[in-house]
């Protein structure tokens, strides 16, 4: 049995267990418990399929491990002893498992503090209910389908409970409804709870008890389908809650002061809390005091970002305090009906981005927001928003957001702003805190990670794919690694004006040895105002329904781990190979087989850009080479373009996808048009000859005839047509005798076609102009 091994705060942990190697990555479905009591011990089962190539286990909290019987395990579960330190903060963390063949995808992990009970079937009758022997308690379950629970717990007469089902918040897929009854043949009703302000669709209720006695909670998903991860952490008894946190973040290394408000406490707590955010991520968990010697439950992660923080005041008939941007503004609705207002000063023609933070973060806030001129008269409205989800088919499902953001474009006879947030319904009161983010909208992209993981195999590639959001920049960006760890290496990769669609490629040496890696994928460009720099990120959505998100978290950095080596590898060159529009691109492509992986395969370009096509190449069995054959459309956006492509064959034990390096294509016009000179001058009854070039790219060899438009008045000049096997070119521009001085900006135009269809070549500017006849 392995010792037990510590690991440092808010870093990596790993177990050790020697089993056999697979040969594809470990994927995670579930944990059996689905979460554990911080300072116990506790047996752990992680599920899902080939977790026996040495699994070691990554979470963002310090952890022992102690391995469990080699017998206790097996590819599809993992079980192994835990101990998470009790300084650690109570909730749900992303957690993931590393074997030889690679890094899963994250699962929520929940730590907890209460003593905690599995639930027993057959608990599904009012009449025979499970029973609790003590309170507090953590009731962990599950109820698939249309069931239902019930548990059974003695209380106290005047015992201010609080039974909370936490669901969403753990990565589950049920929206639960909660019921609170006396254990007697009335069934006296208590109390009830279903999507709990500020829980989105969790529920939570707080109440007195009346008398000694006991009582029973129901529990089950109010749409009776239980669909997903169907799992539910039940909180039953005297537990410090609160309804609120003010503010519901702060500023990155600064220690600020917050107030708890309502839940199990009639008088408002305040607390300090020096912000830290977990690595790769904007939050901090929330680690507070509560009663009883238990610490508060069912907080959401305070924010943490890096511009000023500005409260609202404390006085509600202050004057709004006056800010500008970049600012974060926290302040909450304390009174129904109530809005609040703050100035922001701006310089007129300006563009700010505003986004409100509530819903997400724990608040009942629903908000609205407003800009308003100097005068008072709308600016701008914003109440729900739609957004990027995860990818589905290769589209992103679209999410509904019930936070309000907005971009205001300033009109040019303004210099200051007042935004002003209200709830949609006019509530308020404890529960409905807030945070305004405004930023410079200045033009810019984002950059969201396809997948949360990367497997690299030793010797072999790995592709990366991203989406690119623009926001106002629609020129070209650059893309690569910040820092890669030893071993790994990276081709950079681009995506061309307009496209959305990005790729670079990962490769691990033979021998490379790095642990889980977070690996910084940087989005670089030239904007008008100067560079653009940002680093990727991903939503990770592990609750929702239908199309409301119920918990994401994002992350700025995408797990990379080396596995095995592959059975075949492939390369290509790196490139820029130039690609003209109508014409096919050819990529040669190197295949390297180990001993007996000599099956056939299918070449496979991964999701092009638009403009770009490739067909499926089959390769035969033992062949050490192919080609890719990219057709390049007359619409393909001109410059570097990063593709990706793979390769799948049947390899015992059965399928398997091999990732090439990604290659950069060059995109090019199929002429080049040069022009001998910028200017011409004819006088009356003249001829002047313009010169130029036609230079081929590829295998065109059409006919292309050029032309003159936009000549001043006096001039004329008939179309040439240069030869298939002609560069040179010659326009012959006559002026009239009686031509009158004059000069225009004049265009040389090439026409031909692609693909039966003109193409829109770009025109030459080219300046003529009629001077003055020469006395004789």
């Amino acid at each position: 049995m392995n010792r037990p091994r510590r690991c440092a705060l808010l870093a990596s942990g790993f177990l050790v267990a020697a089993t056999a190697a697979t040969a594809a990555p470990p994927k995670l479905s579930d944990a059996a418990p689905f979460g554990v009591r911080r300072g116990e011990a506790a047996e752990v089962t992680l599920t899902g399929t080939d977790l026996g190539a040495n699994p070691r286990l990554i979470a963002p909290f310090p952890f022992q491990v102690e391995a469990l019987p080699p017998e206790r395990s097996k590819p599809e579960a993992w079980a192994f002893k835990i101990v998470v330190p009790a300084t650690v903060a109570v909730g749900a963390y992303p957690i993931r498992v590393q074997t030889d063949d690679g890094v899963s995808s994250p699962l929520l992990f929940a730590v907890g503090q209460l003593p905690q009970v599995a639930e027993v079937e057959e608990n599904s009758r009012f009449e025979a209910p499970q029973a609790l022997a003590a309170t507090p308690v953590d009731v962990e379950g599950r109820v698939a389908g249309n069931d239902v629970d019930f548990y059974k717990f003695a209380g106290k007469k005047g015992q201010r409970i609080v039974v909370d089902a936490q669901c969403a918040r753990v990565g589950s897929g049920i929206d639960p409804s909660i019921k609170l009854s006396q254990a007697t043949p009335t069934r006296r009703f208590m109390a009830a709870a279903d999507d709990t302000p500020g829980l989105l669709t969790d529920a939570r209720l707080t109440t007195e008890l009346p008398e000694d006695g006991d009582y029973v909670v129901e529990l089950s998903d109010s749409r009776y389908a239980g669909g997903g991860r169907p799992i539910y952490r039940l909180l039953i008894g005297e537990i410090p809650i609160a309804d609120e946190v003010y503010p519901l973040g702060g500023r990155a290394g600064e220690t600020d002061g917050f107030e708890l408000r309502g839940g199990t406490s009639a008088e408002i707590r305040t607390a300090v809390a020096r912000l830290v955010p977990l690595p790769n991520t904007a939050i901090h968990p929330p680690l507070f005091a509560g009663a009883n010697g238990l610490d508060v439950e069912s907080l959401r992660p305070l924010v943490v970002s890096d511009a000023p923080e500005i409260r609202e005041p404390a006085d509600p008939a202050a004057a709004p305090v006056r800010v500008a941007a970049p600012v974060v503004l926290n302040g909450r609705i304390d009174t129904p009906g109530d809005e609040d207002r703050f100035v922001v000063a701006t310089k007129p023609g300006a563009k700010l981005k505003i986004r409100v933070d509530a819903g997400r973060l724990g608040s009942s806030l629903d908000g609205v927001l407003q800009v308003l001129n100097a005068k008072g008269a709308a600016i701008a409205n914003a109440d729900d928003q739609s957004t990027p989800g995860p990818m589905k088919n290769g589209v992103a499902v679209k999410m509904i957001d019930p936070d309000p953001a907005l971009t205001v474009d300033v009109p040019a006879d303004v210099d200051e702003i007042t935004l002003v947030l209200r709830d949609l319904e006019k509530r308020g009161g404890v529960g409905f805190p807030y945070r305004i983010v405004v930023e410079p909208a200045a033009p810019g992209f984002e950059i969201a990670l396809d997948a949360s993981e990367s497997n690299v195999p030793r010797g072999g590639s790995a592709v990366v794919a991203v989406t690119l959001d623009r926001k106002g920049y629609d020129g070209p960006v650059t893309l690569s690694v910040l820092d890669p760890p030893a071993g790994l290496t990276f081709r950079p990769g681009s995506i061309a004006a307009g496209q959305a669609i990005g790729r670079i490629s990962l490769a691990a040496a033979g021998d490379a040895a790095f642990a889980v890696a977070d690996l910084k994928i940087v989005g670089e460009a030239a904007g008008p105002a100067g560079p653009i720099r940002r680093i990727a990120s991903r939503r990770d959505v592990f609750a929702q329904q239908d199309y409301l998100a119920t918990n994401v978290r994002e992350r700025e950095a995408l797990a990379t781990a080396p596995t095995l080596p592959g059975l075949v590898t492939l390369d290509a060159p790196a490139g820029p190979i130039e690609a003209v529009h109508g014409q096919p691109a050819t990529i040669p492509v190197k295949i390297a087989r180990t001993a007996g992986a000599d099956a056939a395969m299918d070449l496979t370009a991964l999701t092009l850009p638009a403009g770009f096509t490739a067909a499926v190449v089959k390769v035969a069995e033992k062949a050490d080479q192919a080609a890719l054959v990219v057709a390049v459309g007359a619409d393909a956006a001109l410059g570097a373009t990063t593709i990706g492509f793979n390769a799948k064959g049947k390899f015992a034990p059965g399928e398997r996808t091999i990732d090439a390096p990604v290659v950069a294509l060059n995109v090019v016009r199929p002429i080049e048009l040069t022009l001998e000179k910028p200017a011409y001058e004819a006088a009356p009854g003249a001829t002047v000859e313009l010169k130029g070039k036609v230079v081929r790219k590829g295998a065109f060899k059409d006919p292309v005839v050029v032309k003159l438009d936009g000549l001043p008045a006096g001039l004329k000049a008939e179309p040439t047509t240069v030869a298939p096997e002609a560069t040179d070119f010659v326009v012959k521009v006559v002026a009239d005798a009686d031509a009158k001085p004059a000069e225009a900006a004049a265009k040389a135009l090439a026409a031909f076609q692609i693909d039966k269809k003109d193409y829109a070549f770009p025109p030459a500017p080219v300046a003529f102009k009629i001077v003055a006849a020469q006395p004789k």
